[in-house]
């Protein structure tokens, strides 16, 4: 059994390393660690203390590009499309983002430079967290990318230019083009960052968004038979008002879907747990989160994120302390 929680804010050593140290003694034996722009421009050595100190203490380590060019999930702020407007992700309304295309050169080799600095740390597993194309709230209507790179590769894969209206709009075979360009374009380049990965003798573990979302990663089968996915993931929180009974069935069908392609394409599986924004009285939600997982047979756990995301006061719980507690009684009663 794999028990851990994400880990972020603290950049001093010394005080993160406390923190692991009371992780351990709690009966956790996994971490994951934020790794963003920043500490990758500003605090390498930091954080190759903090992750290195970790995993001297036995625990497993994960680490994630945390909001890295709003490409992946996180609260960090990205940079690099601020930097260079070519690396934005353009949507039909013809506007860039504040998002790097994952399509994009140069994008990728920044992602290949992060691996290279994140992997000379004792990481274990490397953690895609939630590879997306941008978008907003009320779905595709404002879908992306329509940027150069991508209506080039587009157009030569296809053989006419990309629409430019919404999906609705498109004729079926047009729409089906696009989905399938959007997804093949996320496949691509998890493939080439995970084969990466792999060369320098680290796991990868790729965590997607649940289906609700318009990621453009609808068919996981096609993430889970890449050869250098070791481990296939999915995080199924729910929003605040959402009652115990859509809890139980979004993390029972979540997991349900994550270990059947699993065990199709032979890869390990993991699991995540809100414990951020955690309403007072509703704590026993995490229990709930983590029985369903575990009934499908999921035995490597995590929460987002520490104590119930005490230090983040936007995604603070109302009652950290519980819901630290409730998530560790749930996993630690296996």
């Amino acid at each position: 059994m794999i028990k851990g929680v994400s880990y972020f804010g603290v950049r001093s050593p010394r005080l993160a390393l406390m923190d692991m140290e009371g992780i351990k003694a709690a009966g956790f034996n996994a971490v994951l660690h934020t790794w963003s722009e920043e500490d990758q421009q500003y605090y390498f050595d930091t954080m190759k203390q903090i992750v290195d100190g970790t995993a001297d203490l036995g625990l497993d380590v994960y680490v994630n590009p945390w909001g890295v060019g709003r490409v992946f999930g996180g609260e960090a702020y990205s940079e690099l499309s601020a930097r260079n407007h070519d690396l934005c992700q353009v949507a039909l309304d013809g506007k860039p983002k504040v998002a790097a295309c994952p399509n994009h050169p140069e994008f990728r080799a920044y992602m290949h430079k992060w691996i290279e600095t994140v992997c000379a740390t004792k990481v274990s597993t490397i953690f895609w967290d939630e590879p997306h194309f941008y978008f907003e709230k009320g779905g595709l209507q404002n879908w992306s990318c329509r940027c150069p790179v991508c209506r080039e590769k587009f157009h030569k894969q296809f053989g006419y230019e990309m629409p430019a209206v919404t999906f609705d709009q498109m004729p079926p075979d047009q729409a089906r083009d696009v989905k399938r360009f959007r997804e093949e374009s996320l496949i691509d380049f998890l493939k080439e960052m995970t084969d990466d990965v792999h060369a320098r003798g680290k796991r990868n573990c790729v965590c997607m968004l649940p289906p609700w979302f318009p990621a453009g990663l609808d068919d996981w089968s096609k993430v889970a038979r890449l050869e250098s996915v070791d481990e296939v993931a999915s995080d199924p929180y729910w929003e605040k008002g959402a009652s115990e009974e859509w809890v139980r069935e979004k993390y029972a069908e979540t997991a349900r879907k994550l270990t059947e392609v699993a065990a199709k394409h032979g890869k390990a599986v993991q699991m995540w747990i809100k414990a951020y924004q955690i309403e007072a009285g509703r704590e026993n939600d995490l229990a709930i989160a983590v029985e369903e997982s575990r009934k499908a047979g999921i035995e490597n756990i995590f929460a987002w994120s520490y104590r119930g995301t005490e230090t983040l006061s936007w995604l603070k719980s109302d009652r950290p302390d519980e819901v630290a507690r409730v998530f560790r009684k749930a996993v630690g009663s296996i």
